[in-house]
C-alpha cells in the first residue's frame, strides 16, 4: 500500500473531512461551508494510501512565529496503525512548519501521540499566561 501526502487544497477530500468533522466532540454539526472556508485559509495536510484520504490536519500559522494544530483525525477503521504517527512527522519535517518555534493545540484525547512530538501540558507556571475568549459563553 502506498502512502503519500499532499498539501494541496484542491487534493483535499472535502466531503470526506466534513462527513469526519461534522461526527468529532470539536466540530459537531460543523457545516460543509465552514469546513470549505477552513480548508481555504489554513495550511492543510492531507494523508492518501492508494490515492484514498485517509487522514487530515491543517495548521493555522502566521509562517513565522505563530502556529495552532487543529482538526488532525484518521480514518477509524485505520487508528492505532501508527497512520497519526506518520501523519505527525510529515507535519513536523514539512518546510513551512520546520522553522516555526512551536505550537499549540487544544485536544481531549491522544495526549500520548501529541507528547511523542514535544508537546507538553501546560505548566502551572504557564497555566495563567494563556486566556481564552469564546463568543456567546456566558461568566
Amino acid at each position: 500500500m502506498s502512502i503519500t501526502f499532499s498539501k494541496s487544497r484542491e487534493e483535499m477530500n472535502v466531503g470526506y473531512i466534513h462527513a469526519y468533522l461534522t461526527k468529532s466532540y470539536w466540530n459537531e454539526g460543523i457545516s460543509l461551508e465552514k469546513v470549505k472556508k477552513c480548508i481555504d485559509n489554513s495550511l492543510n495536510f492531507g494523508m492518501f494510501q492508494d490515492g484514498k484520504q485517509i487522514g487530515y490536519a491543517r495548521v493555522l500559522t502566521d509562517f513565522v512565529q505563530f502556529s495552532y494544530l487543529m482538526d488532525v483525525f484518521i480514518e477509524p477503521k485505520l487508528q492505532g496503525r501508527g497512520y497519526g504517527k506518520m501523519l505527525m512527522e510529515h507535519i513536523f519535517e514539512d518546510e513551512d512548519i520546520s522553522q516555526l518555534p512551536g505550537m499549540l493545540l487544544a485536544t481531549k484525547d491522544a495526549h500520548s501521540l501529541y507528547e511523542k512530538f514535544g508537546f507538553k501540558r501546560f505548566s502551572e507556571e504557564n497555566k495563567n499566561r494563556f486566556m481564552i475568549f469564546k463568543r456567546n459563553e456566558t461568566k
